[in-house]
């Protein structure tokens, strides 16, 4: 890339500048004057691996960068490669008929990588006058700058789909812009069309999970299956919706890009009819806006497959939920009736415990008792003395056990 001399200036510049500047000028038109054939490929290129492989076999030397845009002269011929985010376009420009051309790239075909998959196989022919005869099966019009076009829109006997474009007095970088224009309608088209048989392959799985999902809402409603069976099926299914998704989301998005690259295409090239002939522009569209409708279609049904299940799965959740909501307050139900029933007992077992102590102790105080009365000293009877005493020693065995067992639940509430 052709640095711009920034250093000059007394700025710190940014280092994307120059790429931003020179993106402009990185394509130009190649000027064409008639009677020129252009051959137009476009490969789709998976792999860096491929693309340095593509510019080995067009210009029989490797590329000493990531196979950059090129243009070169070869003898009568020009030859130009450009790289794109996802394939390879290469046009040949020959002065000297259309053998030329066709040789050229008939030698690099052996040496082009076997995964250089073949999209797009154009054939213009530019003349002064038209040649093409006018016929029912014949497409084309009249485009900007009094360009009358010419196709029957489908790959002849050699594979290419020929173009005939009669151009009158017309400057040669005007023209060179108009048939680039063209070609890269005809070429964006065709790659936009790639999601329309994405999507025809992806649909009758698409159907397949909506049925699917169908059945398991089905049972999820009716409660026909456990809930552990039920989410087992339903995060399959979310696992081979997002599949599908992933599988699918880049081909979508490119054939919707692609096609409002085309979109604008055709408007520049402002095409009006010619004759009773169909144009190319409505042919164009004609078949692809129903394309992009489908593949429209098949997304938002991709994305409301997704919502669904992941609605299907909230449902679950939320019963599951309800479910051991009511566990924990039955468990919390038999909890407290057993702290009941423990509390009782614990108070059964605190009066016979204050019984039980209080009968030891006054049989312990009997001993005193007796010895007083044997000295005279107590002036009622032992019996009497035991009696008066009995109510006495159970409240205080009853006091100090209510204190013990206070001091034993403070105790255990403290924090560790």
């Amino acid at each position: 890339m052709k640095p711009l001399g920034a250093g000059e200036l007394p700025f710190a510049s940014h280092p994307d500048r120059d790429t931003a500047i020179w993106e402009a000028h990185d394509r130009p038109y190649l000027p064409l004057v008639p009677p020129t054939v252009i051959y137009h490929l476009a490969f789709l290129t998976p792999s860096d691996e491929t693309r340095l492989g593509l510019y080995a076999a067009v210009f029989d030397k490797a590329s000493a960068a990531d196979a950059p845009h090129t243009i070169r002269e070869d003898g009568s011929l020009i030859v130009r490669l450009e790289p794109h985010t996802e394939f390879m376009s290469l046009t040949v420009i020959s002065t000297a008929g259309a053998a030329p051309g066709a040789e050229r790239i008939a030698r690099m075909a052996p040496r082009v990588p076997d995964d250089a998959a073949l999209m797009v196989a154009l054939k213009v022919d530019l003349v002064t006058e038209p040649k093409l005869p006018a016929s029912d099966s014949t497409i084309g019009g009249v485009l900007r700058g009094d360009l009358t076009l010419a196709t029957i829109a489908r790959p002849g006997p050699d594979g290419y789909i020929a173009f005939e474009v009669a151009a009158p007095a017309m400057g040669a970088a005007q023209l060179g812009r108009r048939i680039q224009r063209l070609l890269e309608a005809e070429t964006y088209r065709t790659l936009a069309l790639l999601g329309i048989a994405e999507a025809r392959r992806h649909m009758p799985v698409l159907n397949a999970l909506e049925e699917d999902l169908a059945s398991v809402t089905e049972a999820l409603t009716a409660r026909t299956d456990t809930d552990e069976h039920i989410l087992e099926r339903l995060q399959q299914l979310s696992a081979r919706t997002e599949a599908m998704r992933a599988a699918t989301s880049y081909r979508f998005a490119a054939s919707r890009a692609y096609a409002t690259l085309v979109e604008e295409r055709l408007q520049t090239l402002m095409e009006t009819k010619l004759d009773e002939r169909a144009t190319l522009s409505g042919f164009i569209t004609a078949s692809l806006a129903p394309a992009v409708r489908t593949i429209s279609s098949t997304e938002r049904r991709q994305n409301d497959l997704s919502k669904a299940i992941g609605r299907a799965l909230d449902i679950l959740r939320t019963r599951v939920d309800v479910s051991m909501d009511k566990a924990n307050q039955e468990i919390m139900r038999t909890m407290t009736d057993n702290q009941y029933r423990q509390l009782i007992l614990s108070e059964a077992v605190e009066g016979l415990s204050v019984i039980a102590i209080s009968y030891y102790l006054l049989g312990l105080l009997s001993y005193p008792v007796r010895a007083l009365k044997a000295t005279h000293l107590l002036p009622v009877s032992e019996y009497v003395a035991l009696g008066l005493m009995a109510p006495l020693v159970a409240f205080l065995v009853y006091k100090v056990m209510r204190r013990i067992r206070a001091r034993l639940h403070a105790k255990g509430e403290k924090p560790h």
